[in-house]
């Protein structure tokens, strides 16, 4: 089947990629090294399966700071993207700030409620996802017609914006399974991300 699958990361990649990249970046030794880990180190360390998702690609561009993960499944999808962003490439939004009230991180997901909305048939509402002891603001959609339910939940970590959206068609399932299944991927990236900002030992 192919699974309607439709993505806000064109929205990430505005608010901290659109800049030309400066001399200064020539000459700092390892841009991609932000808060001790660079993107693939981030990129490695997330899951090879998670509920009905398995990892298609992944993919790493240090020169800008980002990372990217595919995931597919039956009737599922999901990308995964961190993009960072340092002090000589956006000043005034730099650093990123842990969890939901960074600006591009509040931005991304009114773009996200603002599209779903306005899809003919889909019912999009504001929710939270948790996950260790905190919580990870997020956009849910539903296609009733379709049976296509949507997730997209952003927040910040490690210096970087963390964008998850994944996507599962409930037509051989439940909506409340899927909806759990949406969740608990959700949840689970977000916590492997944020495990690799924590002390040892925590």
């Amino acid at each position: 089947m192919n699974i309607q699958h439709r993505i806000v990361g064109c929205a990430l990649l505005m608010a901290v990629g659109s800049t030309q990249f400066s001399t200064l970046h020539a000459q700092e030794a390892d841009p991609d090294l932000i808060q001790g880990y660079r993107s693939g180190d981030i990129l490695i360390s997330l899951p090879d399966t998670s509920g009905p998702f398995t990892v298609i690609s992944r993919t790493s561009d240090p020169q800008n700071f980002s990372a990217t993960v595919e995931y597919g499944g039956l009737d599922a999808r999901a990308i995964v993207s961190i993009n960072g962003v340092r002090a000589s490439n956006v000043p005034g939004i730099y650093p990123v700030r842990d969890g939901p009230d960074d600006p591009v991180v509040r931005s991304l997901l009114d773009q996200a409620f603002q599209y779903h909305s306005t899809q003919p048939g889909q019912i999009a509402q504001r929710t939270n996802v948790s996950y260790g002891n905190r919580a990870m603001a997020c956009v849910s959609s539903d296609d009733p017609q379709k049976k296509d339910d949507f997730l997209v939940c952003a927040t910040g970590v490690l210096g970087r914006y963390l964008l998850i959206q994944p996507v599962i068609n409930y037509r051989l399932s439940s909506k409340e399974l899927v909806d759990r299944q949406l969740t608990d991927f959700a949840s689970s990236v977000a916590s492997t991300v944020s495990s690799l900002a924590l002390p040892p030992g925590n």
